[in-house]
């Protein structure tokens, strides 16, 4: 049994592929939730609250853009990547909770996106978020984004270029990867 009263690491944990389905709205609606202020406004640009959240994912279209988040052993969302489709683009959305921060689970989210998006065939991915959004930023350069800031916002560009067919990533569950939090050994 994991120990939450520590913060868990991933030499603890292993991340396990988990793609959302639009059955799993509620639970993503209870991640969002479970974000202070400060986080939603750094996630979203503005502090939603409650209602505006529920809007949100309301709105999202499971069909053409991809959810993939990172669970705990009670299945709560502790991290998750909105992936929207924009034409040859993807704008990528992340969130993880405050005792899952540092660990690895956002990079790890977001290389997955990367390879999600790449294998639709779409050209590029970007990020815009808060220039003040110090995680944000630092993942994205550490995937190798260019980052443009403009006042207080900040944007990431990665061109993904063509993929061929045989550089396709097989993603091992199909439709139902994603990424799942479970204990190294079980």
């Amino acid at each position: 049994m994991t120990n939450f009263t520590r913060k868990p690491t991933l030499t603890h944990l292993a991340v396990v592929p988990v793609r959302l389905a639009a059955y799993d709205r509620p639970t993503l609606l209870d991640h969002f939730q479970a974000l202070d202020t400060e986080d939603r406004r750094l996630r979203f640009g503005n502090p939603l609250g409650d209602s505006a959240l529920r809007a949100y994912v309301e709105r999202i279209d499971f069909d053409g853009d991809d959810v993939i988040a990172v669970r705990d052993e009670r299945l709560r969302i502790v991290g998750a990547i909105h992936v929207a489709r924009a034409g040859e683009a993807a704008e990528l959305g992340l969130s993880v909770l405050p005792g899952y921060r540092d660990i690895g689970i956002g990079t790890a989210l977001f290389e997955r996106a990367v390879i999600r998006v790449r294998n639709r065939g779409l050209a590029s991915i970007y990020i815009h978020c808060l220039a003040e959004n110090a995680a944000m930023m630092h993942i994205a350069r550490k995937l190798g984004m260019r980052v443009v800031r403009n006042g207080g916002e900040s944007d990431a560009y990665l061109q993904l270029g063509r993929l061929k067919p045989e550089a396709l990533q097989v993603l091992p569950f199909g439709k139902m990867d994603g990424y799942r939090m479970v204990e190294s050994g079980t």
